[in-house]
């Protein structure tokens, strides 16, 4: 198994660069929404198949727009642009009419130009541009390339730089925390190593994937997250419980006693990762990609965990066997000398809270609800990224043009009329010249480019006689205003505010619901489709919106069915998904507090833009759903041994928790310094999905687990494990604990005593 595993980890090695290499940014399309609606119609119907209208922004500091050698700068970016692959409909400033694309200082110019292709191709483009127009420019000339895709490409590369480094600072304190639970470099060195062998064979199968769909890049560092935290985390536990299992009857057989720890252990984690699988899965009810390619993602890293620890961890245990003690670091023997964990400070924390179940749990629950109550003044935006690249040219670029032109210049809003009649004529034409004189006159908008005032500029009129008259000379410029038979045309608004304000927003809805079904009403033919980065962000929050329920919904009924196969009980289904909610709630809280009221600013090094990145908030729901499920599964399947043995709800509750404590307490701290590594990022939502699932592991592990579980099962008794005959009957079995072992009969037929195969009065674990 160790062989086949070292042939995987060469290949996946291999292939981690394909995945890296084609991640794209955060895409913001919904499939048939009406943004989509507009990039497919560029795509299909226009002749150089513009998708995406981009800036290049020259600046200099010496020199004015009037200086020879500015206009020579600039000229010969529009010669080589219009050379590169992907480029379409390069407009020169110093053509007539351009004069609007200098700036009122005289020391800048814009060149607005044409992408094609998706997403993706539009992206890896962006970057050999940027190369191209810094073999453009001079010493005293700047040319920088900005836009959606230019800003995206930068992200994408200023987020491997932010996760080359949370690894560097993550990883080594994880080692640390596993040292302190488990005192020998051997059992601490396991669940790092095969964490970073099943972060590795991730990538490697992501990069197999890569042939046939995109990733996002926000998926790669969610898989970082996750794949360290979650591979250490389930290699933590079986390590632990084979521990327990050498110390309790080191005279068995290896394969025995691994088999044992696999038995127990081996099947928590198989049901826990399963849980979170089902509910990564809901996302992919969200019809957008950016959602599905992180669905994939973090399932693929999910079940490449699950094998790593089925497969490869049981058998470098059985390689181990008692060496797995070794190397004892000094001053941590107390962690290899068995200290009884019937008389810890979780036994005597646990008595406390079963004594005053009430006061305890009560006290608990006030603070998790104080800290979820700013959560109901949350609200969703996106941010385009361009603070994290401030650097970078597209950042520089962007800032340049938000400075001395208009922010919305370099992401522009896309109207794409359609005529359903074949060529526009005279009436439709004339709707669309009244549509551009509306929208010029919105006190929003900076400027607009339509087809009629180009008409008017060529041949003197704006009816159906001048449009077949240009169509049939070819212009500069027509080509990308209006398709071939003249029967689509794009009309191009650059509003006066970012693409991500709330003023731009406004603007995309009063186009879409006022200005547009005024202008082109029923009785012209036209059909109407409004695009760009805004609206794209606008059809993302409507779709988050629709999915939601229905994501909350699978989520919740899939975890109750699996909770109730798994602890056979009712009340502890429903607890559990309670108790998660309330971790979650205080997490999302906690998040709307710090980043969108802005309370963490200089602790966390951000500047706060008032709301919450669009997509997070449900991809952190889910994600974290299935991590608070991980100790819950945990935990309850050690209480239900101890409930099978004795029937006595206070002792297996204080058994579950003496015997969890510990080792969910290292593996919350792993989780919370991992996640919080990836605040140190530039990215907001990066920064933003980090806080969150440190809080939430955090309260989950602290507050949920070791307060709030053991209280509410306290009050609930028996009444915890019950569950009515005729559900008992239907219910499939699963067997998460290994239970008691086999009865064997005597000669007289006599049943001897079932003696399982570790109770709380057994040889106290190492780990404790």
């Amino acid at each position: 198994m160790v062989s086949v595993w070292l042939v995987v980890l060469v290949g996946a090695g291999i292939m981690v660069p394909k995945f890296t290499e084609g991640l794209t940014g955060s895409s913001l399309n919904v499939n048939g929404s009406e943004s989509a609606r507009a990039e497919e119609l560029m795509k299909a119907e226009f002749d150089n198949a513009i998708t995406e209208d981009v800036v290049i922004v020259f600046n200099s500091e010496q020199r004015s727009v009037k200086d020879p050698d500015f206009r020579a700068v600039v000229e010969r970016g529009v010669d080589r642009l219009r050379k590169q692959p992907g480029v379409a409909g390069v407009e020169n400033p110093y053509t007539r009419g351009n004069e609007a694309q200098f700036a009122g200082d005289g020391r800048t110019a814009l060149v607005l130009a044409g992408l094609t292709g998706d997403e993706r191709k539009r992206q890896e483009v962006a970057p050999d541009l940027q190369k191209v127009l810094d073999g453009v420019g001079d010493r005293e000339v700047d040319a920088m390339l900005t836009g959606s895709s230019a800003l995206n490409a930068a992200v994408v590369e200023q987020e491997d730089k932010d996760l080359a480094r949370a690894e560097s600072i993550g990883v080594p304190i994880a080692l640390v925390v596993l040292l302190l639970a488990f005192g020998t470099l051997v059992a601490a060195g396991l669940p790092l190593l095969l964490g970073i062998a099943a972060l590795v064979t991730s990538f490697g199968a992501l990069g197999v994937l890569s042939y046939l769909t995109n990733f996002d890049t926000f998926v790669q560092a969610v898989v970082t997250m996750l794949g360290l935290a979650l591979g250490i985390d389930y290699c933590l536990f079986v390590v632990t419980r084979q521990r327990e299992e050498l110390g309790a009857r080191p005279d068995r057989p290896m394969t025995e006693i691994v088999g044992s720890t696999m038995a127990t252990a081996g099947k928590a984690v198989l049901f826990s990762g399963s849980t979170v699988l089902v509910s990564v899965a809901g996302l992919l009810l969200v019809r957008t990609p950016v959602f599905h390619s992180m669905a994939f993602g973090v399932m693929v890293a999910v079940a490449v965990m699950l094998t790593v620890a089925m497969t490869l961890l049981p058998a470098v245990l059985a390689l181990c066997g008692t060496r797995i003690n070794r190397l004892v670091i000094p001053g941590l023997r107390r962690a290899v000398q068995h200290p009884d964990p019937e008389h810890s400070i979780w036994a005597r924390w646990t008595a406390v809270v079963m004594r005053r179940p009430v006061v305890v749990g009560g006290v608990a629950v006030l603070a998790l609800g104080v800290a979820a109550v700013p959560v109901f003044s949350l609200k969703l935006g996106f941010d385009v990224g361009a603070s994290a690249v401030a650097d970078a040219p597209a950042g520089k670029g962007y800032d340049l043009v938000a400075e001395k032109f208009a922010p919305g210049t370099a992401t522009p809003v896309q109207v794409v009329l359609s005529s359903s009649g074949g060529a526009f004529d005279d009436k439709e034409l004339a709707a669309l010249d009244r549509l551009a004189r509306t929208v010029e006159d919105n006190k929003q908008v900076d400027g607009v480019l339509s087809l009629t005032d180009m008409l008017r500029q060529q041949t003197g009129g704006s009816d159906s006689e001048a449009l077949r008259s240009a169509l049939a000379q070819g212009g500069s410029g027509l080509d990308r205003m209006v398709s071939p038979k003249g029967e689509h045309t794009v009309l191009t608004v650059f509003a006066k505010d970012a693409p991500d304000s709330d003023e731009a927003i406004d603007l995309v809805h009063w186009i879409r619901d006022t200005a547009a079904p005024q202008a082109a009403g029923p009785d012209t033919g036209l059909s109407v489709s409004t695009g760009g980065l805004t609206a794209q962000t606008i059809d993302v929050a409507e779709e988050i919106d629709r999915a939601t329920p229905w994501v909350l919904g699978a989520i919740l009924g899939l975890s109750f069915l699996l909770l109730l196969l798994a602890f056979r009980s009712l009340l502890l289904a429903v607890s559990a998904i309670v108790m998660n909610l309330l971790s979650v709630g205080a997490a999302f809280g906690l998040l709307t507090w710090v980043f969108q009221e802005g309370a963490g600013e200089t602790l966390f090094d951000f500047a706060s833009r008032g709301f919450i990145q669009a997509y997070l908030p449900l991809l952190t729901f889910v994600v974290l759903f299935g991590l608070s499920m991980d100790y819950e599964v945990f935990i309850i399947s050690r209480m239900k041994e101890e409930w099978d043995r004795t029937k006595d709800n206070t002792k297996a509750v204080t058994t579950g928790v003496v015997h969890t404590a510990k080792v969910i307490t290292a593996a919350a701290a792993i989780m919370v310094v991992v996640f919080a590594a990836f605040m140190i990022t530039r990215v907001v939502e990066v920064k933003q999905m980090g806080f969150a699932l440190a809080v939430a592991v955090l309260v989950d592990a602290t507050l949920i687990r070791v307060v709030v579980v053991p209280a509410v099962m306290r009050l609930l008794g028996p009444a915890n494990w019950w569950l009515p005959g005729w559900l008992d009957r239907i219910l499939p079995r699963v067997q998460l604990t290994e239970g008691p072992s086999p009865v064997p009969q005597g000669e007289d037929g006599d049943s001897a005593r079932a003696v399982p195969v570790q109770t709380a009065k057994s040889t106290p674990a190492p780990s404790e």
